[in-house]
């Protein structure tokens, strides 16, 4: 196993800074006739301290940078994705609170979204970033060749005022990096803490990382609690593929989540009805959150619950946030003709408190 006092040494290192947040709750839901526990990160924010704005899963990977600061050499902060991605918010709100720039990479903005903006962009808008669109084939590249990305970042960087000479701290898509480990290792300790010796932890996967960081910390320290990931945004072979190089760039020794099939039909982010109508059941169940991840998370939980990976298991779903866009997805909805124009879609209520007893 990976060295255990490594990974304290650096844990203190940042708790040493400021005071972590305190530990997300769990509560329990019923859904179509069974218990689950629910892992309740988001709620899990970062406090005003940090920089605040950041919630859920964001607030769990980039605890490190926003404990630690991003270093002194560095003049401006970049990164780059979606153009609704949590990350987007998370990673302006925290530069904002340091006075850095913030340089972000990404497709085309659609004209709609120019016009009118909502949701995540909208909210990195207000933080000031700086968004630089590429065309398709630009920004691929920028993914895969390092290189040409820092030759677009430093033009970027010096037409919003970046000194010449200052660093540009590049954070990956979705934050997948060593960085994000010292805040998921916090929430595998919650988790240790929290669960039954043989529990299924559940987790929806983006770049893996989450779930990753999460099966390498509990292979420490609660070996029995065994970690699934669900393949959300991309295939479980491309998933796989993306954990393993995470893995061997922040030296693991192969400690991998275990991969739940993916649940079948839609393309990723593209509303669906199947995904609304969980959505709704869900939040009948007590249970808000986000139109994305959540639902093909849940599909694919709720297909496998009486499997072999989690039959016989408590099983606890990490909430990973995501809610404060849902106004954004449901318009989606509403433009693709799943939604009356005039309907009030969302059952839930900002005011409403959380459903489900504490655990």
């Amino acid at each position: 196993m990976r060295s255990m006092l490594a990974l304290a040494t650096t844990l203190v290192r940042y708790a040493s800074s400021l005071t972590p947040p305190p530990p997300s709750r769990i509560t329990r839901h019923v859904v179509r006739g069974r218990e689950i526990l629910v892992k309740r990160d988001d709620q899990y924010r970062l406090t005003h301290a940090y920089g605040g704005g950041v919630s859920g899963n964001k607030a769990r990977k980039l605890y490190g940078f926003a404990a630690e600061g991003p270093g002194d050499r560095v003049a401006a902060v970049a990164s780059l994705g979606g153009h609704q991605s949590n990350a987007l918010p998370s990673l302006a709100a925290l530069c904002r609170a340091r006075g850095l720039p913030f340089v972000y990479l990404c497709k085309p903005v659609p004209r709609w979204l120019r016009h009118t903006p909502a949701g995540n962009y909208a909210r990195a808008l207000a933080l000031g970033v700086e968004l630089v669109p590429l065309k398709a084939a630009d920004y691929r590249r920028c993914v895969d060749d390092a290189r040409f990305r820092g030759a677009v970042l430093r033009d970027a960087a010096d037409a919003a005022g970046v000194p010449e000479d200052g660093a540009i701290r590049f954070v990956p898509q979705g934050g997948a990096c060593g960085d994000a480990e010292v805040g998921v290792s916090m929430l595998a300790d919650e988790l240790a803490a929290e669960l039954a010796g043989d529990a299924a932890v559940v987790v929806p996967g983006g770049t893996g990382t989450t779930a990753l960081f999460l099966a390498r910390r509990l292979a420490d320290v609660a070996p029995g609690v065994a970690v699934h990931v669900v393949p959300c945004a991309t295939s479980a072979a491309e998933l796989e593929r993306q954990m393993h190089s995470l893995d061997g760039r922040t030296g693991g020794d192969g400690t991998l989540p275990a991969v739940l099939p993916a649940p079948a039909g839609g393309r990723f982010g593209a509303p669906a009805a199947r995904d609304l109508e969980l959505w709704r059941e869900l939040a009948d169940a007590g249970l808000h959150v986000d139109l994305v991840y959540a639902p093909r998370a849940w599909v694919a939980l709720l297909a496998a619950l009486d499997g072999a990976a989690l039959a016989g298991r408590d099983v606890c779903y990490v909430h990973c946030g995501g809610v404060e866009g849902v106004a954004t997805q449901l318009n989606r909805y509403r433009h693709a003709g799943l939604l009356d124009a005039s309907s009030d879609a969302d059952p839930w209520r900002r005011d409403v408190p959380a459903a489900g007893t504490s655990s």
